[in-house]
């Protein structure tokens, strides 16, 4: 299933915070609201495929359903001839952060889609673009899952 939404794509990242790796004060980084990104979704289906001597094709076996998968893409901009660094430093940290990132959007809330982690993300420079930084971010859904531990 691949959903693309155009109309209704404002989405926040909310601000957050882990654990520093180096010890010390935890990281944080500030809420990101991108107001002009559009959104692709698919999510696909697990299948085991199981090949059975002397019959044609396999036995299919429903697992369940995958991850979605989200592509969010879309333009940061600025005032002609400056330079959105701050913007980009603070979409940057977001990315970087080795956490699932609480999400508010509407388009993926109705679809039961609160959190995602980053997969992978591309900033790339663009000739004369000086007053802008266009991102495509990949995310994957996340459940939380709570552990409890109880005494033995």
């Amino acid at each position: 299933m691949i959903i693309n939404s155009k109309a209704n794509t404002a989405i926040t990242f909310e601000a957050g915070a882990y654990p520093n790796p180096q010890g010390g004060a935890p990281i944080s980084f500030n809420a990101v609201s991108l107001k002009t990104a559009i959104i692709n979704l698919s999510q696909a289906k697990q299948i085991v495929k199981t090949q059975i001597q002397g019959r044609d094709g396999s036995v299919k076996e429903y697992v369940g359903m995958d991850d979605y998968s989200i592509s969010v893409a879309g333009t940061i901009t600025n005032a002609n001839g400056v330079e959105p660094i701050a913007d980009r430093l603070n979409l940057k940290a977001m990315l970087d952060a080795p956490i699932a990132l609480d999400i508010t959007c509407p388009f993926l809330n109705q679809l039961g889609i609160q959190k995602a982690v980053v997969e992978s993300y591309e900033l790339p420079q663009n000739e004369g673009g000086i007053s802008y930084q266009t991102f495509t971010i990949n995310l994957i859904s996340d459940i939380p899952v709570e552990l409890r531990i109880t005494g033995v």
